[in-house]
């Protein structure tokens, strides 16, 4: 199916004050930004088709970029898809093969080898601000401990959830917000839960942060990580960069500071703050975009934009699993979404933009997400560690030969809703079982895009090489389940597990009555101190 992309607006003004700028030289590495959205749905930027909101900044990078039409995500769900794009692994290699293993949430080792860590040999500044997810603090898998020079954001991938946090990490360390104290997260979590918004906003369409000191003092997650996002930038001027921008937008529970433009439509309360999230995401983008330009940057840097899984709106908006928005049909034809490792798992929109190097134009090269860290390591002139992906400047460059493949084969497995699910892209064919003991299922994409006519029966030559694909792609996990372990097995994991690993804390579970019983708390919980 393809993708029909149209012309839409500029980008927004330009940054006030101008800033100085830098030229670099023409043979330096380029500086790469990647920016990663969380729960974006396929057709949630209007380039691709949405009607009911618009992302003109987005657009316009993607427009005047290379997209590619047939993109996949590392994972189905949150943290493994971060930690397959970090560290260019596959779901039978990773490290981190979904939101929770036996013991609970995963970080990676001080033995995995990150993007960043092959960067900053390089010679690259790293940043990464926003959603980390594969690295609680305390643990050696946070940002500061996996090569990058600068963090900002949430490590702890639940409390992400909130927009109204009391605290943030800097470089390792806890960043107090006591403007946020008392905010009722609570009453968020309930608005997911229940048909009917609960969220308060006034007449013109302005949030009312309720339980918090001052509401007008309230500080908005993605705003502070926005701002020291593009502080990053401005501080990197005397060596190439690679931003890591693993922005919350649009994940629930969903909540704006701002609905003023959609207050008047005759839609649900959520169906405005998902329109409002998108807009506010396409406006931070404008703004990073309007900094390189300040800063005589932006033709020697590549943006890359993702969001980081399948379909997962339905969750925030009370249907069943998968079911499209009834409004905004931003799902896509796509078999499934977010949590199992089906086609609509794992699909996604995805493009490259450099000015001057690289065409506009559509790709219909199979490619994945966890192609970046080779990526980046060939951007850089260095050459990669082991890795399951492929460098995709060959089609950057229109190098690859006719009739080349990058890839005999794209492979995922577990999920939050096939924990011992196995699935495979390879030419036309996607494949899938939920179990070892389950038939295969078989959909030939060229025809059947919804995955709608099983032709396994008639294909037996085919589903012996997804057979094939399966056992050489897997290497057991010591605390996943791995497809095919019986009860008896993961329950041995289990008992193996207690006490190994910290707890992940759902966004603002406890909110302190002052900074002091703030920084007590994390002490306790993760045996760091704080600081404002």
């Amino acid at each position: 199916m393809g993708v029909g992309l149209l012309m839409l607006a500029s980008l927004i003004s330009a940054c006030d004050p101008p800033l100085k700028e830098v030229v670099y030289n023409k043979e330096k590495s380029p500086n790469i930004i990647y920016i990663f959205t969380d729960d974006m749905s396929y057709y949630d930027l209007s380039s691709l088709g949405q009607k009911y909101f618009s992302t003109p900044n987005i657009d316009k990078l993607l427009e005047e970029g290379l997209f590619f039409n047939e993109a996949y995500a590392g994972s189905s769900e949150c943290a493994p898809s971060r930690a397959s794009l970090l560290t260019g692994k596959h779901m039978g290699h990773s490290r981190i093969r979904n939101n929770r293993s036996v013991r609970g949430q995963e970080n990676l080792l001080k033995s995995d080898i990150t993007v960043a860590e092959m960067l900053k040999k390089a010679g690259y500044t790293t940043g990464m601000v926003g959603k980390w997810g594969v690295g609680i603090p305390g643990t050696e898998g946070t940002p500061d401990k996996q090569g990058f020079d600068y963090s900002f954001g949430f490590y702890d991938q639940l409390r992400a959830h909130g927009f109204y946090p009391h605290y943030l990490m800097e470089n390792g360390e806890v960043v107090t917000i006591p403007e946020n104290y008392g905010f009722d997260m609570q009453k968020t979590y309930a608005h997911t839960n229940l048909k009917e918004g609960t969220h308060s906003y006034n007449k013109d369409g302005k949030l009312l942060v309720d339980g918090v000191p001052d509401p007008r003092k309230a500080i908005n997650s993605q705003d502070y990580i926005q701002s020291k996002a593009l502080q990053f930038i401005k501080n990197s001027n005397e060596s190439p960069f690679f931003l890591y921008y693993a922005t919350q937008l649009p994940h629930g529970p969903v909540i704006s500071p701002d609905i003023s433009k959609f207050i008047n439509k005759p839609w649900s309360q959520k169906h405005k703050e998902w329109a409002a999230m998108m807009e506010h995401l396409d406006r931070h983008v404008g703004e990073l975009v309007q900094t390189l330009d300040s800063l005589g940057l932006r033709e020697n840097t590549i943006i890359l934009f993702s969001s980081d899984h399948g379909y997962s709106q339905y969750g925030y908006f009370g249907r069943k699993p998968w079911v499209d928005d009834p409004l905004f049909n931003n799902k896509g034809p796509w078999k499934a979404g977010k949590f199992l490792p089906m086609d609509g798992g794992v699909r996604v929109p995805f493009f490259v933009n450099w000015p001057g190097k690289i065409e506009p134009g559509v790709s219909n090269e199979v490619v994945s997400l966890y192609d970046f860290f080779a990526t980046a390591c060939d951007l850089a002139g260095i050459a990669p560690s082991e890795s399951d992906g492929k460098s995709l400047l060959p089609l950057f460059d229109g190098d690859l030969p006719a009739k080349t493949k990058l890839h005999p084969y794209l492979y995922w497995e577990n999920g939050s809703m096939g924990a011992h699910a196995q699935s495979a892209r390879f030419r036309n064919w996607f494949v899938f079982r939920k179990h070892p003991d389950e038939p295969i299922q078989l959909w030939d994409l060229s025809k059947d895009i919804t995955c709608d006519i099983d032709v396994a029966d008639s294909n037996p030559m085919i589903v012996k090489e997804a057979i094939s694909i399966f056992a050489e792609s897997h290497e057991n996990s010591q605390w996943y389940v791995n497809p095919g372990e019986t009860k008896e097995e993961i329950d041995v994991k289990r008992k193996k597990a207690t006490g190994s690993i910290q707890k992940s804390t759902f966004a603002n579970s406890r909110y302190p009555n002052s900074i002091k019983e703030l920084e007590l708390m994390l002490e306790q919980q993760k045996g760091i101190t704080g600081k404002r």
